[in-house]
């Protein structure tokens, strides 16, 4: 192994040390010999003396070079100066490849931030949005579209369009148009078949869905559920038709009351003008009781057409509603009926005008135990819906087991003047759908013929 400059001076300075000590060591012998009366002279005084000094030296030199050979052996040779070069780049390394890993983990955890927070965003809005890519396939469902479809999300996501509306869907068309064209839909409304059956109503807008760069990737859709503005709006429709009609139906009742006072005024007058035994009097009862009948007729036509203001109090729905249900039982007794009332927990207090909604429960019930005429079942029962949002409202329900509606007279029993009773007026379900709408409610019926019939009465909660 090679020396470096350092140990090559020691080592020189060592052998040159030894050399003048041996020379002198030399010296003194021969001085000894040749001169042993100056044994004890000057000369053998200073040689002895450099001898001294040139072995202290030379142990001195020994002394420290075995001391820098100590110290030496903790200090790197070349070959240690390389592999800790090596290791000081595989700790660097290190050092760099755990700062990519905590970087590339806080770029993932921010991904996954970003990733919740938009769907946090588009769970928590209230209009449904769904996003289909180019080949029309959903890549977004989220849980306000899942609610108003009816449809559970995966059972969606991943579907065509076609797979989940129908190819002769509005939606398929609308989806058709954007990709094909690059429609956008600012604003359309349709009615719409949910896949499990039934219709609603939504409003639809779309959007095309592009990359960085421009690039169509997909279409987007965002619907809201129309269904509740549109049976709003066509209450509201019905009532303004009902109010015009009133007002139509108030003329003619006041013109025939006028008439029939007149025949009936004749008729008395008749009456006692002929003599005790004549037959004409039967004809004249007759007469008198059509008319009785027809007045009757007339005033129930002006109690539907007269203006009503509900006078709203706050009412406790239960014991109001097993009071109602008593007392026109008694007033209307019917064989083997069997009677249940059943009002589920926590029903809250409502607002509403005492007197007509007993008219209109009392009718609805009357109706029931008419359509059961050799007795049946007869169950009113009241619960609490929620709706959307914070909304709330009680369905009063009177269901029987009696003859039924046939289902192409549904539609047309809250008509005025339809029937199906042979001395009916069909004023009275007209007037129970009236008093509803003066609350702010709605009616409904279900109906299977030959089984029974169920109403619905809903009224809002607050």
């Amino acid at each position: 192994m090679a020396l470096g400059p350092r140990n090559n001076s020691l080592v020189a300075a060592s052998i040159l040390l030894l050399v003048l000590f041996l020379i002198t060591l030399a010296f003194n012998l021969m001085v000894a010999q040749r001169a042993p009366a100056l044994h004890d002279g000057e000369v053998q005084t200073a040689t002895s003396l450099l001898l001294r000094v040139l072995g202290g030296l030379f142990v001195l030199l020994l002394l420290y070079a075995a001391f820098s050979r100590v110290t030496r052996r903790g200090q790197p040779t070349e070959t240690g100066v390389v592999i800790d070069a090596f290791h000081d780049v595989v700790r660097r390394l290190r050092e760099k490849e755990q700062e990519l890993e905590r970087l590339r983990s806080a770029a993932e955890e921010r991904a996954q931030e970003v990733e919740s927070y938009n769907e946090n965003i588009l769970r928590s809005v209230s209009s449904g949005v769904i996003t289909f890519n180019r080949d029309g396939v959903v890549t977004t469902f989220n849980d306000a579209v899942a609610s108003i479809l009816r449809l559970r999300r995966e059972d969606v996501v991943g579907e065509t369009c076609t797979e989940v509306f129908g190819a002769q869907s509005v939606v398929a068309r609308l989806l058709a148009r954007a990709l094909a064209h690059g429609d956008v839909i600012t604003r359309e409304e349709f009615e719409l078949e949910v896949p499990h059956g039934g219709k609603i109503w939504v409003g639809v807008s779309t959007s095309l869905l592009k990359d960085h760069t421009g690039g169509l990737i997909g279409t987007t859709f965002v619907c809201t559920d129309l269904t509740e503005i549109k049976e709003l709006q066509e209450r509201v429709e019905l009532r303004e038709r009902m109010m015009v009609l009133g007002e139509m139906s108030a003329g003619i009742a006041h013109e025939f009351r006028n008439l029939m006072g007149t025949i009936l005024g004749a008729g008395k007058l008749i009456a006692r003008q002929l003599p005790g035994g004549s037959p004409l009097h039967e004809s004249l009862r007759t007469i008198t009781h059509v008319i009785s009948d027809m007045d009757h007729l007339v005033t129930q036509l002006l109690n539907f057409a007269r203006k009503t203001e509900p006078d709203l109090k706050p009412v406790a729905l239960e014991p109001w509603l097993k009071r109602v249900i008593e007392q026109v039982v008694e007033q209307a007794p019917a064989p083997h009926l069997r009677v249940e009332v059943r009002c589920f927990p926590d029903l809250p207090v409502i607002r509403m005008d005492e007197v007509l909604m007993r008219q209109a429960l009392s009718n609805l019930v009357q109706n029931a135990i008419e359509a059961m005429p050799a007795g049946g079942g007869l169950t009113v029962s009241a619960a609490v819906r929620a709706l959307q949002g914070r909304r709330r409202e009680v369905d009063v329900t009177v269901t029987d087991t009696g003859v039924g509606i046939p289902k192409d007279r549904l539609a047309k029993i809250f008509l005025p003047f339809f029937t199906m009773k042979a001395k009916g007026t069909g004023l009275g379900l007209a007037l129970v759908h009236k008093i509803v709408l003066l609350h702010n409610g709605r009616i409904e019926v279900e109906s299977l013929e030959g089984k029974g019939t169920t109403f619905h009465v809903y009224l809002p909660v607050g």
